[in-house]
């Protein structure tokens, strides 16, 4: 006996490259935005934090969030034209990716890293990957609206 269900597909539209571009590229100024802001501070509040490396230089940080939010738009543009529920399954991708991405904060072999300064390396990548996705997802689903 089978049991029907009703599986509500998300309206799904052609979005072209330039507007994937488009998207991603302000994605990626917001993030870096709030990524320098919130490092500022940091090093603002616990100075002591600037000699670990990830945190002594903000356009290493801006590439470090840059990169990945490029990468982040092709994936969600690839899974938008490919996959049935594509937001839920890029939110699970990012999540996934960003506790990966939190590992080496804390494993980096640094005679300079301490508890805090890993913490608020990982907290960098949550404030990029939490800017990122909502704004990647409000892009896509602004544009789904318009068609």
């Amino acid at each position: 006996m089978t049991i029907p269900s009703t599986i509500r597909r998300q309206p799904t539209a052609h979005i072209e490259t330039k507007t994937w571009a488009y998207i991603g590229i302000g994605t990626a100024v917001v993030s870096i935005a709030a990524v320098l802001v919130v490092q500022a501070l940091a090093l603002a509040i616990w100075p002591e934090i600037a000699i670990f490396k990830p945190l002594d230089n903000y356009a290493r940080s801006a590439l470090f969030v840059f990169v990945p939010v490029l990468g982040a738009t092709a994936v969600f543009a690839w899974l938008v034209s490919r996959r049935e529920r594509p937001i839920r399954d890029f939110i699970t991708l990012a999540t996934v990716i960003l506790l990966v991405s939190i590992i080496p904060d804390y494993a980096l072999p640094d005679a300079s890293k301490t508890l805090l300064a890993s913490t608020v390396t990982a907290f960098l990548h949550v404030v990029a990957g939490a800017i990122t996705v909502a704004l990647l997802i409000i892009g896509y689903q602004r544009q789904v609206k318009q068609k």
